[in-house]
């Protein structure tokens, strides 16, 4: 049974029922006046019209009763499909023929054929396999089995989705706007198409001049030239569209069924209103199922076409069943659960070719890879990502186990999918495939990190701002299973074009590809905090870099190879590497007093020149022993940040208790003392200390010629901050007079005016942003301009600005003060034990025990008596060794000493808990690691 509804009987537009034929009807397909049925044989009989040669034989204009179409009568077809004029037919091969009218080029045989009598095979999509077919008027439509649309014929209106000003086609041509998105159906109307993906979104595009296309919003537009996603149509849950000349009608999930577009016949099921425009449910289908519901007999809508003038919607009828069943389209190729087992358990060789076959497909197809894992998602259902990517990296992990399919899968990405990867698409569906790939241990394989993974970062490269901008969003909700071993194939891939270096053009942008597409991620991470910072750290390269040499030098010249993704590759540890490679260095050597330290310092800083900053600092404490290799220089630095940071010593100020520190508007000291502790902050970096600096990261957005702006001014007074934010939040009228401001501030101890007779100006609505932007300016840049300037250029006396200038504030903050991401088990793993230990000695595991059991402040004060900073390189924990020692001239009545530029802690033999336990609160309260004269070692 089926209904159908038109204004023949001049009535009430109403659905009215109709019987169908008894034969066996497997489908049947209308044009203007003709007709095809495909039976259950799979054999073709049309009727009708045949001036136009639309039902596929010569003879008779026109065939009243259905005849066979002898020149199909060889083939198994499997879907038919009718134009205005024109028919198309599919057999189970996928090979198309088409005939009838061609004058459009709708045949798609390459020529515009007024004519064509017999069925013709349109040799174009020769070894395309094609699952579905549909015509419009004078155009058509088909569906591969990789999710491939073609469209050919007339194009008057856009329908062929091909973009502004493409002529009409006699040849079958790519759909690009819907490559990579997994589809489940194509429909043709009589100048508009559709596609619908496996997620339930339509895409529309053609002629929009009765409404059929559904699109909302301002200034509709007549026609779309290229596929557009229907946003009416978004949460309906749409299972299968059908298109009619100027109207459309879709079933959704629960049976129900939207109609709209043109009425003049009334081919919508309604009268529709100019309150109601858009997709409006047929009511009175929904009205039979109502009753049904109450409890009369079970009726659900099962199938639904649109004919020039009409629709149809065939219904189910069963008492004893709640469900109908639907209409099934020939899907595209998807790894299933069945499909995957049968892979891995092939044996003979006929069942071997077969699942070659349909890897090659899947593994060749973006959309085809995504569609295999789909998310399942209920009606008007949203989801951040559409994949399953647990699901995916099981399945994966259990085919590549097989080397035969790991290797079939290797070649079918390398040679065709990551070329097909669907860089220009807006589509969250078809960019699915990026979060995929990833998760597919081929991708890991340290043998495929030129073909496969270099490939795919430049295909991420390449993606245009929308594409790449909607990749991210769905980056911001991977889980750390997924983002974490992506981030780390990028780094393995950068590590190993190093090892392959060879200075030519193609080096040069593989790494700016996989750097650019790392530099991407590493925006997302910082937004979303998923993962820690140092995730990003390519710690092997101070392996593999050295700054001083020419060749890795030209890795910072400023072409069109290389950009700002430069700072990724010698991010924080391995931007200023000593010159190793050149032994014996030479050495600038600092002479101190413990008691004169800062004095004895900035003297012979000030008298330095500026080749010996650029030598390798030794530090001596006189009439203190320092080892032969080097001085004691990361206690050194320690203690004078630590003396001339401190409130007493007049050099900062600190606008709140615990805050940060700044530098002041009116100085206590000279000028000259904030240029002696700028080049102090670029000899600790070029030096590769860490200092423990409370400045914000407003200093080092400055250093970087970038602006300081309201959340700097937060993290340096956070109440100032929060005051400035609650004045722009403030939507009041009267904001300046209930919160008593004006353009006149107070800081430093001083009131300053922001503009000239500030003091008379208040603050209102229209003045707001200006007032909180000139306070910022204020205390960043006018009242520090002085000793700012003084600090800057002592700074970059030191450290190369061209160089530095490639850093993110973040970064450049972390490469001079460090972090504090301690992993103490990491730490005791790296140990190492030297002269007489070794790691089951009894006095090592007494030290680790005691050591895991003290508190965070005793931990962090040790890392202080060993190193001479209680801060971590920007590297981690991860490079940090301890070497214990233990020379024969120590007793058990000695205390631990350390030699801090080489982490080396020299530790008694200590056999008790409790002996052990005092050592290090010893250590701990007299945190100065320097090797004093009352010991000399073996």
């Amino acid at each position: 049974m089926y209904f159908c509804w038109d204004t023949d009987s001049r009535e009430l537009q109403r659905p009215r029922t109709e019987r169908s034929p008894r034969a066996e009807l497997l489908q049947a397909a209308s044009g203007e006046r003709h007709s095809l049925l495909l039976l259950t044989n799979h054999r073709v009989l049309s009727c009708g019209d045949n001036s136009r040669g639309q039902l596929g034989r010569r003879g008779s204009p026109r065939g009243e009763l259905p005849e066979p179409i002898q020149a199909l009568e060889t083939l198994n077809v499997d879907l038919v499909s009718c134009g205005k004029e024109h028919s198309l037919a599919v057999c189970h091969k996928g090979r198309v023929f088409a005939w009838g009218a061609g004058s459009e080029g709708q045949l798609g045989i390459g020529e515009f054929k007024e004519i064509s009598f017999t069925p013709k095979k349109i040799t174009t999509l020769n070894g395309i396999k094609i699952i579905q077919v549909s015509c419009g008027h004078c155009h058509s439509l088909a569906l591969s089995k990789d999710s491939q649309v073609f469209s050919w014929g007339k194009n008057s209106h856009g329908q062929l989705g091909l973009g502004k000003e493409v002529p009409s086609q006699a040849s079958p041509q790519r759909v690009r706007s819907l490559e990579g998105i997994p589809l489940a159906q194509v429909a043709a109307g009589g100048a508009h198409s559709f596609a619908l993906s496996l997620c339930g979104t339509s895409f529309g595009w053609g002629s929009n001049s009765a409404g059929q296309l559904a699109l909302g919003g301002r200034n509709v537009p007549v026609q779309s030239n290229k596929p557009l996603s229907i946003g009416a149509l978004k949460n309906l849950g749409v299972i299968y569209i059908s298109c009619g000349d100027e109207h459309t009608a879709v079933l959704i999930q629960d049976g129900k069924v939207f109609t709209f577009g043109d009425n003049s016949s009334g081919q919508l099921g309604y009268s529709p209103t100019p309150e109601k425009r858009g997709p409006q449910l047929v009511e009175r289908i929904d009205g039979l199922v109502s009753q049904i519901d109450c409890g009369l007999v079970d009726v659900q809508v099962k199938h639904i076409f649109a004919g020039t003038y009409a629709n149809f919607v065939t219904t189910h009828q069963d008492t004893s069943s709640t469900s109908a069943p639907r209409k099934t389209l020939p899907e595209i190729s998807r790894i299933s659960q069945s499909m995957a087992e049968k892979w891995i358990a092939v044996k003979r060789s006929t069942e071997c070719d077969v699942a070659k076959s349909e890897i090659r497909m899947i593994f060749s197809s973006p959309a085809c890879l995504t569609a295999s894992f789909l998310k399942k998602r209920g009606t008007g259902e949203t989801t951040s990502i559409d994949v399953d990517l647990e699901m995916a990296r099981d399945t994966f992990k259990k085919l590549t186990e097989k080397e035969w399919i790991s290797s079939m899968i290797t070649t079918c990405l390398e040679d065709d999918l990551l070329r097909a990867l669907p860089c220009r698409s807006p589509h969250q569906e078809a960019l699915s495939v990026f979060l995929l790939l990833p998760e597919c241990p081929v991708m890991h394989d340290s043998k495929n990190w030129k073909n496969l993974v270099v490939p795919f970062a430049k295909a991420v490269c390449e993606m245009s701002k929308q594409s790449l901008q909607v990749l991210k969003k769905c980056w911001a909700f991977l889980q750390e299973s997924s983002l974490n071993p992506l981030i780390q194939m990028l780094k393995a891939a950068i590590i190993s074009q190093l090892l392959h270096w060879t200075e030519t053009e193609q080096d040069h942008c593989n790494v700016k590809a996989l750097l650019g597409m790392l530099k991407e991620l590493h925006k997302v991470n910082k937004a979303n905090c998923r993962l820690p910072e140092n995730t990003f750290n390519i710690n092997e390269l101070s392996d593999l870099l050295n700054f001083y040499t020419d060749r890795r030098r030209q890795l910072f010249r400023d072409n069109h190879m290389m950009s700002e993704e430069k700072a990724y590759m010698l991010r924080h540890a391995t931007i200023l590497q000593r010159k190793d490679e050149f032994p014996p260095s030479p050495r600038f050597i600092l002479r101190v007093r413990r008691s004169r330290l800062v004095k004895d310092a900035l003297r012979q800083l000030s008298q330095a020149e500026a080749t010996d900053f650029h030598k390798v600092l030794v530090v001596e404490f006189i009439e203190e022993i320092h080892p032969e290799s080097g001085g004691v220089s990361s206690e050194f630095f320690h203690c004078m940040f630590e003396e001339m940071t401190k409130p007493e010593y007049g050099m900062f100020m600190y606008p709140e208790m615990g805050s940060c520190m700044w530098f002041p508007a009116k100085p206590k000291l000279e000028k000259k003392r904030y240029f002696l502790f700028g080049m102090l902050c670029g000899l600790s970096l070029f030096n590769l200390n860490v200092a423990n600096l409370p400045f914000p990261l407003a200093l080092y957005k400055k250093l970087l010629d970038q602006k300081p702006s309201l959340e700097d001014l937060k993290e340096l007074s956070p109440r100032l901050g929060k005051s400035l934010q609650e004045v722009l939040n403030d939507d009041a009228d009267d904001i300046g007079d209930a919160l008593c401001i004006c353009f006149s501030i107070h800081w430093d101890q001083n009131d300053v005016d922001l503009i000239p007779n500030g003091i008379s100006i208040p603050v209102d609505q229209t003045n707001k942003k200006d007032y909180v932007s000139k306070y910022i300016d204020y205390i960043f840049n006018v009242s520090v301009k002085a000793v700012y300037e003084e600090f800057q250029r002592g700074f970059y006396r030191v450290c190369e600005k061209e160089i530095l200038r490639h850093f993110y504030p973040e970064e450049l903050m972390t490469a001079i003060i460090g972090n504090t991401d301690y992993d103490w088990k990491q730490f005791e793993q790296n140990s190492k034990y030297e002269q007489g230990y070794q790691k089951s000695h009894p006095t090592i595991r007494l030290f680790w025990k005691a050591f895991h059991k003290l508190t965070l402040d005793e931990k962090k004060k040790f890392l202080l008596f060993l190193t001479g900073c209680d801060r971590l390189h920007a590297r981690g924990i991860q490079k940090m060794e301890i070497v214990f020692r233990c020379p024969q001239t120590f007793s058990e009545r000695d205390h631990p000493t350390s030699i801090t530029c080489h982490y080396i802690l020299y530790l008694p033999k200590y056999s008790t808990m409790e002996r052990m336990e005092e050592a290090l609160q010893v250590a701990i309260n007299n945190n100065r690691g320097f090797v004093s004269p009352m010991h000399t070692y073996s």
